[in-house]
């Protein structure tokens, strides 16, 4: 689940590590754009046309072809769930609908009363040790990716994280409602 995690915020944002002890990973969020969605919904359509078009004229050997591929991929796909079932258990195991939702809640709210609605996420903060080594090497990524006075966010992952990034200069974000969650937040 880590590895799947860093892997999008290699692709979105920017990773950055400390001897083999930490890593920290720095995503700028920005608001959505609606060009992007529409985009993404005409590639699509076209490949489906296109397949759609390949099918009702491809002859019975193409058809075997594609089969056996689909067939092929299929157990491919479910050989690597099998492999990475034991990994997946725990860490959906730790996640909790209910707080997840409640932190997206207050991440969301605080996000509509910022100007520009962009912001930069911080993941994997609790990861490294919390020594001042640490806290310098966490101190100098963001400060290298992050703007000065540009709105910061993160999760934390328990109260006692919590109390370490408040002493951070984040606070702590709440729902509408005014319920406390784990999201923690500048300004």
């Amino acid at each position: 689940m880590h590895l799947y995690s860093l892997a999008l915020v290699a692709c979105t944002g920017r990773l950055w590590h400390w001897e083999t002890r930490a890593i920290i990973a720095i995503e700028h969020k920005k608001p959505p754009i609606l060009w992007r969605w529409l985009a993404l919904a005409g590639v699509c359509a076209v490949v489906s046309i296109t397949v759609a078009a390949w099918i009702s004229t491809a002859d019975k050997g193409g058809l075997k072809v594609l089969l056996a591929v689909m067939t092929a991929g299929g157990g491919v796909g479910i050989m690597v769930l099998l492999l990475l079932l034991p990994a997946v258990i725990p860490a959906l195991w730790e996640m909790h609908p209910r707080r997840s939702a409640r932190n997206a809640a207050a991440i969301w709210q605080w996000r509509r009363t910022l100007p520009g609605r962009e912001v930069y996420k911080v993941s994997y903060l609790a990861m490294f040790p919390q020594t001042r080594e640490g806290l310098a090497f966490a101190r100098a990524a963001i400060d290298r990716a992050v703007p000065a006075d540009t709105p910061l966010y993160t999760e934390a992952r328990s109260d006692s994280h919590k109390t370490i990034y408040t002493r951070r200069g984040l606070h702590p974000l709440t729902t509408v409602d005014g319920t406390p969650t784990l999201a923690m937040g500048t300004r």
